[in-house]
């Protein structure tokens, strides 16, 4: 096995409101002391962990924190972030300068999308804290302390007031060779700070990745302080209409389809970032026609709920997509979803599939009978 990713000494991604730092935004990740880097300043890309990892893999050996986001999916025959970035430029220095830097100012998010969890949405800790956790097979999908410290928090008292997001501005500074700049969430619609940071780096594009919860009027607002900006818009989505409201439950497709119209008409890109699961596969291809022919698109692995990832799926589902895939040809997007439904179904996550779906569509009162029957005979959601 192959275990270098270029990534790994490119990459980024900062978890503002805990100090956690993801050297990639598959990786594992270190807490970082704010003593460390006031006496390491321009050091938060050249951690010893970081470094360390690096120099494995210039070994071709495993890594801990790679370990945890792609290679053990490899392994089992999955397609990870890894194998849908280009690796073509080899990096050979440990401590090559950082170009790619994803920040996340909070967990903040109206939505409950069926693939996130507490850590990254607001909305998913208070689902959870009001109607308890999902009890899977091996698994259980709840709250953790965090979560719920930063749920008590006001916006003003979190840490994008702190220390540690003066020394975050000061090494964004030093960073001379940065080439992008990413807004992550929650939402980062919803953070107040988020247009002071775009204001403080607006000598860099700016790349924020939205869900689009939020409201409409605020939106405008951002927008409008927004002229001027060299900003960009990833949004997050991979269907339509009922299958959309579910999967990124908490909006409505008729004001995301507004909202994504207001972005457009204020002269700002918009590309879309594709969460590929196997309830998207039925409708993600009218989503690629509707606007595959107009913004980039970007396949995004899933591999956090494998009770969720395309293969687990029935056969007459799989096939139906496969034959509706080919009239892309060799559109690098559906290549990535056809290899990853070539994985033997574990029993156990067909299991999970019914129990989460169930909790999930009950405790949000969503009727499931959009889904196809032959997939929901085949969950086991018999009729009554």
């Amino acid at each position: 096995m192959d275990y270098y990713c270029s990534t790994k000494f490119t990459d980024l991604l900062i978890h503002v409101p805990s100090r956690l730092l993801y050297n990639c935004c598959k990786a594992y990740p270190e807490r970082v002391s704010v003593e460390w880097l006031e006496k390491n300043p321009g050091r938060l890309f050249h951690t010893e962990t970081m470094l360390e990892d690096r120099k494995l893999m210039l070994e071709n050996k495993s890594c801990n924190s790679c370990e945890y986001g792609c290679y053990k999916y490899e392994k089992q025959g999955s397609v990870s972030t890894r194998m849908t970035t280009n690796h073509n430029d080899v990096i050979t220095d440990p401590m090559a300068e950082l170009k790619n830097l994803q920040i996340s100012l909070s967990t903040d998010c109206n939505l409950t999308c069926a693939y996130c969890s507490p850590e990254w949405s607001t909305a998913w800790h208070n689902d959870i804290a009001n109607n308890g956790p999902y009890e899977l097979l091996d698994n259980t999908l709840q709250t953790n302390n965090w979560s719920k410290l930063w749920s008590h928090m006001k916006q003003k008292t979190r840490s994008v007031d702190t220390k540690f997001f003066n020394l975050l501005l000061k090494e964004i500074s030093l960073a001379k060779t940065l080439e992008s700049i990413t807004l992550l969430g929650g939402e980062p619609l919803l953070h107040n700070k988020t247009s002071d940071l775009i204001n403080h780096v607006r000598n860099h594009k700016v790349k924020i990745v939205s869900g689009l919860g939020v409201h409409t009027e605020r939106l405008k607002l951002f927008l409008k302080n927004m002229k001027n900006q060299n900003v960009i818009f990833s949004i997050s989505a991979e269907s339509t209409g009922d299958f959309f409201e579910f999967l990124r439950y908490g909006i409505k497709w008729k004001d995301f389809l507004e909202r994504v119209n207001i972005i457009i008409d204020h002269g700002i890109e918009v590309r879309f970032t594709s969460t590929i699961s196997n309830i998207s596969l039925f409708d993600f291809t009218k989503f690629y026609d509707m606007f595959g022919h107009k913004h980039i698109i970007t396949f995004n692995a899933l591999t956090e709920r494998p009770w969720m990832m395309p293969h687990v799926i029935d056969e007459k589902s799989k096939h139906k997509f496969i034959t509706e895939a080919k009239k892309y040809g060799n559109n690098q997007t559906f290549k990535h979803i056809l290899n990853s439904l070539d994985i033997e179904i574990q029993d156990q996550d067909k299991q999970n599939l019914f129990k989460f779906l169930t909790q999930f569509s009950s405790t949000r009162k969503i009727d499931i009978n959009f889904l196809p029957k032959n997939f929901r005979d085949w969950c086991g959601f018999y009729p009554n």
